[in-house]
């Protein structure tokens, strides 16, 4: 029987125990690299999925388009956990029985900047008014402040921060949801237009109307439009028994001015 010199068998054995050394460092060094990279990728997942945490966001979003001065309803709206960078605070926390600023697109994250109040006054009717000049040049939904512009130049605010309403079908057209005082005040600055001739009503617009105080200046009816706003009882327009003088002595200078 042949058998194998005992050179050979050393041979052999020399190569089997260098193969076998060769696969144990591969094996242990891809161990070792196995567990660096474990180590490294866990602490980026770590990183990563505490970056997720901090982006959760509970948040109203639009399911379907919203039209500006239109309502948020649960029909428009749902409320989802999702991904954002935008902080929590600018979120808004609730928005149904509040309405949209602006029209937004299905699918928007609705923030604090985008929801305006519907809280309306008992007396508040819609009011529609084709003699302002001005109300065609805003769109939609718009914050203005009505003004009246006497032909001597001087100028004051009639009614403060009213949401316009227009209809594309009529540009000379805008709509107001008026108090009973804002509508008796805004009926005496019309009889104003009659009255002086080159008086007129325009609307002007906020730059920003969330970072803007309201007007400063006033507009004072006749004296038996005063008497009836005091008898209303109402402290939103601010009448005080000084008006009386302050419009006796507006009709002397615009009386002057004639």
């Amino acid at each position: 029987m042949w058998r194998l010199r005992r050179s050979v068998k050393r041979r052999i054995l020399f190569f089997v125990l260098l193969a076998a050394g060769g696969a144990g460092i591969f094996l242990l060094g891809g161990a070792v690299s196995a567990r660096r990279a474990a180590k490294a990728y866990g602490v980026l997942l770590e990183e990563r999925d505490a970056l997720i945490q901090s982006a959760k966001r509970l948040a109203y979003v639009t399911v379907k388009e919203v039209k500006a001065g239109e309502s948020f309803t649960p029909e428009n709206t749902e409320r989802r956990y999702l991904l954002s960078e935008q902080a929590e605070e600018g979120i808004a926390g609730e928005v149904f029985g509040l309405a949209a600023c602006a029209n937004l697109p299905a699918g928007s994250i609705i923030s604090t900047a985008l929801c305006g109040s519907q809280e309306f006054v008992g007396t508040e009717r819609e009011c529609v008014f084709e003699d302002i000049s001005l109300s065609d040049c805003f769109p939609d939904y718009e914050m203005v402040d009505v003004r009246i512009r006497y032909p001597n130049g001087e100028n004051y605010c009639v009614l403060k921060q009213k949401r316009l309403r227009r209809r594309q079908e009529n540009p000379e057209e805008c709509r107001f949801a008026l108090t009973e005082a804002e509508q008796i005040l805004l009926s005496a600055a019309q009889y104003d237009t009659e009255v002086y001739k080159g008086a007129e009503l325009y609307v002007v617009a906020f730059v920003e109307e969330r970072l803007q105080k309201e007007a400063d200046s006033f507009y004072v009816p006749p004296a038996q439009i005063i008497l009836q706003l005091k008898e209303l009882g109402t402290e939103e327009l601010g009448v005080s028994a000084g008006w009386y003088g302050l419009r006796e002595s507006l009709e002397q200078r615009l009386g002057d001015s004639f």
